[in-house]
């Protein structure tokens, strides 16, 4: 008995930083049905009745394989504030939970199947350090919908990380560090609509075959605020998007085969930082292609979409002669 005893204080000695076990207790509030909140104090996390969502509202250094114990599908998981460092490969394991939410910790990699097998829809994990996502970190989640992964401190999209996900239609990368979008980025996407935010990164290029390997058939691409000073036509080649938004960016020339027209893109959101050669380009490109051009104005505050048509400008607003040759010379090339 006595060493058993012995035993056992060694072990909560060593592991104490971890909040590990029957070694500490964690506090956390469950909320049922009707919001009624139920504070909690225990050795792991368990449920003894009927919960919806359960708030960790304690330091919880590091998730692991052990620490829940839920007698009962839950519909929400927070850990936020946690200081939280390090979350376990399957730490969730056997556990049903729809969402979780684990957000303002210093957590610098997620690592290979960290989330696998599981029910979960949504995922967030934002604002977390997070600067590595290793390959397979999400793995075979048949009903996952949503991962956020924004204002973390990324500097690559793994696409490997991304693996066996056949409802994953939303990822959300804003405020990071990724400066490329390399070659078959999206080659993971098996929806056939799905949303890939890059917003507010420092992506200064993007690869023509960025989007090859992709099944998403309609594409929500969000680049705004990043460092793009051109971009190529061909990105958009063999692929359909419901939105494309390049605002915030320094785009001054389009490049590629402008001549192509295998694609869709139905709206297009880009600032016009364009001379009168790559306006004109632009112009007659969006105007063949379909596309609805939508927040770039001209220095009269003239909505570029009505440049590349009949003009219909806005009440209160005049041409001059230079925006006047644009457009005709557009009709002219065009027909």
């Amino acid at each position: 008995m006595f060493v058993y005893i012995i035993r056992t204080l060694i072990f909560c000695h060593l592991q104490t930083s971890f909040l590990f076990q029957a070694c500490t207790s964690i506090n956390y509030i469950t909320l049922n049905n009707e919001m009624n909140r139920k504070s909690q104090n225990e050795s792991i996390i368990l449920t003894l009745e009927p919960a919806v969502t359960i708030i960790v509202d304690d330091k919880v250094a590091k998730l692991f394989d052990g620490l829940f114990n839920l007698s009962y599908p839950l519909r929400s998981l927070q850990f936020i504030n946690t200081y939280t460092v390090e979350i376990e490969p399957d730490f969730l394991n056997g556990q049903e939970v729809d969402s979780i939410i684990i957000q303002e910790n210093n957590i610098k990699v997620i690592q290979t199947y960290t989330f696998r097998n599981h029910k979960l829809t949504f995922i967030d994990l934002s604002r977390n350090g997070i600067q590595v996502v290793e390959n397979l970190a999400f793995a075979n989640l048949s009903n996952l919908e949503v991962i956020y992964l924004a204002e973390n401190e990324l500097t690559t999209l793994n696409s490997k990380a991304y693996e066996n996900l056949p409802r994953f239609e939303e990822l959300v990368l804003v405020k990071n560090c990724i400066t490329q979008l390399g070659p078959s980025s999206l080659d993971f996407s098996q929806t056939r609509d799905f949303m890939l935010s890059l917003s507010h990164n420092r992506i200064t290029n993007i690869a023509e075959d960025a989007f090859k390997g992709s099944n998403a058939t309609d594409i929500h691409l969000f680049l705004e605020n990043n460092l793009l000073q051109q971009i190529s036509v061909n990105i958009f080649h063999n692929h359909s998007f419901l939105e494309v938004r390049l605002k915030g960016n320094k785009i001054r020339k389009l490049t590629g085969n402008l001549e192509v027209q295998n694609f869709k893109i139905l709206i297009l959101r880009i600032d016009n930082n364009f001379d009168k050669q790559n306006l004109r380009s632009l112009l007659n490109w969006t105007f063949r292609n379909n596309i609805t051009l939508l927040d770039c104005e001209t220095s009269v505050g003239t909505n570029i979409n009505n440049l590349a048509q009949p003009v219909q400008l806005q009440k209160g607003f005049s041409i001059n002669f230079e925006i006047f040759f644009v457009i005709c010379f557009g009709w002219i090339v065009v027909t």
